[in-house]
């Protein structure tokens, strides 16, 4: 386990994820782009480049936990189940990968992210009855499209990118069994 976290594979994979995991910032410092970071497609890419199931939750779920501890935002049992939604999104497409299928994970996930959060959400601010339920996935519908918007634009990227490196440097390919 310890040669491969420390493969070159696990490496890069772990730094793309940090690194994506810094655009949580974004909206500390840009207005009106709220839910436009890369943390959706950072989980899909997570659950569908890491072999390993552990470290494919693990390692994006502790770039958010660091990210929460350093924007001061508390630990969100929502927002974290959704995040592990998207993972699973993720994993849904290994060994299949292609533009299709990243968009359509993507998408899912970020609809599964959307129902699971806005739901729970919607205690502190809407009517606890189906017209509060209905209110707060309309009220919400603006942050999903940033949020589907921003995982077109960033999982672009990382896998496009992460794509181009391997090709790049084979050694980062995965190893087929």
């Amino acid at each position: 386990m310890t040669k491969m976290v420390l493969s070159s594979r696990y490496l890069v994979l772990t730094g793309l994820i940090l690194l994506a995991a810094c655009t949580r910032a974004l909206p500390l410092y840009v207005p009106h782009i709220w839910n436009f970071t890369a943390v959706g497609a950072l989980a899909v890419f997570a659950g569908a480049q890491f072999q390993n199931k552990t470290l494919a939750f693990l390692i994006p779920l502790m770039a958010m936990a660091v990210s929460d501890s350093f924007l001061g935002n508390g630990f969100n049992l929502p927002v974290y189940i959704g995040f592990i939604v998207m993972v699973a999104c993720g994993m849904a497409i290994r060994g299949k990968v292609n533009p299709t299928s990243i968009a359509l994970s993507s998408v899912a996930g970020a609809v599964f992210f959307f129902l699971i959060t806005n739901f729970a959400f919607l205690y502190p601010w809407y009517p606890h009855n189906m017209g509060g339920v209905i209110q707060s996935y309309i009220m919400g519908l603006p942050f999903l499209r940033n949020m589907i918007i921003a995982d077109a634009i960033y999982g672009t990227i990382l896998f496009g990118g992460f794509y181009l490196l391997e090709k790049g440097f084979p050694k980062l390919a995965r190893v087929r069994a």
